[in-house]
């Protein structure tokens, strides 16, 4: 955050960065709307080939790899579900959806933070990383608009001014794909269209500001989706597994409303409580009336307050308490398994069913203090409380990190705390999971540099996690006590990660980030140390802005990296539940590695006017040169044979996108 108040530190002594920052003088009252997007965020939003999310832009950073299992992003060497996504504070319903895309509107961010590893006490419920979202506030303007039109999605924004001291925006995005496509549209063999794919999401937030101190700010937001299909006994899926015949739907829902009152004291004074309501629906099915239904209810008081107890010292604390109630319905053929196992089949569970509800409370407390030792030298320390009572699960975490210019150009850092998250509800719930499920957790370390040399800029960074209490399942026929998991695997990632940033001013700006790394888990019965799923040696990402003439805008991104590891299919089995069809036999766990995985995507952008309104046109093509990345290996039924194929997954070929921005 801004402040207002310079540090009472002496500028003479300070060196030519800090003096520049301690002359800063900002006019005006400290609770002024921020309506702005960061610097940093704004370099990810002007990244070529996003197609209209935002989302895609995180996919560029060091050490971040797209997981096609999850449709989510890895961040060193950690699964998908170990990230937290934050949204103005406070948790979230998914901002990924499920089908495509993200519930992000890309002209309502503020700022798009991402922290891998180690992060401060503020942050938790994660022991991966920590993506921390903020809206932009409404503009004190005359009314406005922009309106967005692509092939992916349609939305429109209005904001402006009520009155002096308040202002509103409201925006909705609606998908377009479902216009492309019809009800029982053949798709490929034995899939047909039964519920065109839909999407939709709005943004609202109203904001006032009474005096100089004070602001009041209600948001609500929310996203729906639905789709389905159906697999008749042709199709991929039919052969693989007949229990998956038949219709196949998606239909799920979350809203958020979120009301925040902000105190502004006198320097760096800041109180802040918010109380969110949030409500997350998910259904679907599949099969034979194979079905689960899932209604999540979240109630949550946030306090913060920052204060500083003297020129060189500042203190950050804050509270949380909140209840989770949930709903849930199923019947299913339940698979009792994690991402750290290469056959699922193997355990293979009853056809359950359930209705029951839960209902947990929890507690968050944590202090922060940021200490300027000399005008060089700034050490952050903090610690982070955590309970809840599902499980009856504590966790005291200390967090620590350093910043050091040695020189005006050179920045030393290095950072270190340990993590928790909460078990998967669906493996702890009472019937299908173990009520006593351990939460993981994690020791993260990292060290690197920050070097500043015109408009370049070079960071390095080593880090290391270590991660203990990860879930395991068992084989029902081997789990008299019907646990079906327990928290006995441990792991840990180490690795390095180097970007070189070339700054504006210039025609063109742009990174070139590479990662170096190595992700393992140890299964607690063999002790064997074997290489995690999205364990990645390599990846390199190559950013490219460069703007062709007042009006023309050229962006490039390449995305190269080692293929995903993956469990070599060296045979098959009879299916013991369906005679005439056949199961994988799996060789060693993550043994063999896919092929070299690298695309390029290209995107134009010109700005113009339209009925003498301000508006930008938008051409890109993701995967330019049609490169066929394979993404995995599946066994394919032939029943009719009495035997079967081993197949290829390949992600997205070439693909065009054209879209315009009108703003009035």
């Amino acid at each position: 955050m801004l402040s207002a108040i310079a540090s009472a530190q002496s500028a003479d002594s300070a060196p030519k960065h800090l003096q520049e920052v301690e002359r800063l003088t900002v006019s005006g009252s400290r609770n002024m709307p921020q309506t702005e997007v960061s610097e940093q965020t704004q370099k990810l939003l002007n990244i070529g080939g996003l197609m209209g999310d935002p989302i895609q832009a995180l996919y560029t950073l060091p050490g971040v790899v797209y997981d096609t299992t999850d449709s989510a992003p890895a961040v060193r060497g950690s699964s998908p579900r170990d990230n937290h996504f934050m949204l103005d504070g406070q948790r979230t319903g998914p901002l990924l959806n499920q089908l495509y895309g993200s519930a992000l509107n890309s002209e309502l961010l503020r700022d798009f933070t991402l922290y891998p590893a180690a992060f401060a006490a503020p942050f938790g419920h994660a022991t991966g990383a920590v993506f921390d979202v903020a809206l932009r506030d409404p503009k004190a303007q005359p009314l406005v608009g922009v309106i967005d039109l692509n092939m992916l999605r349609t939305s429109a924004l209005v904001e402006g001014s009520l009155s002096e001291n308040q202002s509103v925006y409201a925006a909705y995005r609606h998908s377009t794909l479902q216009y492309f496509t019809e009800k029982g549209e053949k798709l490929e063999d034995g899939e047909t269209i039964t519920k065109v794919p839909v999407l939709n999401d709005y943004q609202l937030r109203y904001q006032w500001r009474p005096g100089d101190q004070h602001k009041l700010t209600l948001t609500a937001l929310g996203v729906g989706e639905k789709a389905g299909i159906n697999l008749s006994e042709a199709s991929e899926a039919g052969r693989i597994d007949p229990d998956f015949i038949g219709d196949a739907y998606l239909n799920s829902n979350w809203h958020s409303q979120q009301l925040r009152y902000e105190y502004f004291g006198q320097q760096q004074q800041l109180l802040a409580i918010s109380l969110l309501q949030l409500n997350q629906r998910e259904q679907g099915g599949f099969g034979d009336n194979q079905f689960y239904q899932l209604n999540q209810n979240n109630t949550e008081l946030q306090i913060r307050w920052q204060q500083p107890l003297s020129s060189t010292v500042l203190l950050q604390t804050g509270a949380e308490a909140g209840r989770l109630n949930a709903d849930y319905r199923y019947d299913m053929i339940l698979y009792y398994c994690t991402d750290h196992q290469p056959d699922c089949e193997a355990n293979r569970g009853e056809r359950e069913q359930d209705d029951d509800r839960l209902s947990m409370q929890y507690q968050t407390l944590y202090i922060s203090a940021d200490w300027q030792l000399t005008p060089d030298l700034l050490w952050q320390f903090g610690s982070r409380y955590d309970h809840q009572d599902y499980t009856d699960d504590s966790l005291f975490a200390p967090r620590t990190h350093i910043s050091w210019f040695v020189t005006n150009k050179l920045e030393l850092v290095a950072s270190a705390g340990r993590h928790q998250q909460l078990a998967d509800i669906e493996k702890s719930l009472p019937k299908i999971g173990n009520r006593n499920l351990q939460s993981p957790r994690s020791d993260h370390y990292t060290a690197g540099l920050r070097y500043q040399f015109d408009s370049w800029r070079l960071l390095l960074d080593f880090y290391y996690k270590n991660m203990q209490r990860l879930p395991r399942a068992l084989n029902p026929a081997e789990d008299p006590e019907q646990l079906h998991y327990v928290s006995d695997v441990t792991g840990h990632s180490r690795g390095v990660e180097l970007m070189l940033e070339k700054e504006l001013p210039g025609n063109w700006s742009g990174w070139l980030a590479m990662s170096f790394s190595q992700s393992e888990r140890q299964d607690p019965v063999t002790k064997e140390n074997t290489p995690y799923r999205l364990d990645t040696p390599l990846v390199i990402h190559g950013v490219l802005n460069y703007k062709l003439s007042n009006d023309w805008t050229l962006g490039a991104v390449f995305t190269g990296r080692s293929g995903n590891l993956y469990s070599p299919i060296t045979g098959a089995k009879p299916n013991p539940y369906h005679p005439d069809y056949l199961l994988p036999v799996y060789g060693e766990l993550n043994s063999k590695r896919l092929p070299f995985y690298h695309r390029l995507d290209v995107e134009l952008r010109k700005q113009s006017t339209l009925f003498s309104r301000q508006a930008e046109y938008t051409i890109a093509v993701r995967n330019l040169y049609n490169r066929e990345n394979v993404t995995g290996y599946y066994l394919l039924n032939q029943p009719e044979q009495q035997s079967y194929n081993i197949n290829k997954d390949e992600d997205m070929d070439l693909f065009p996108y054209v879209g315009m921005k009108l703003w009035f």
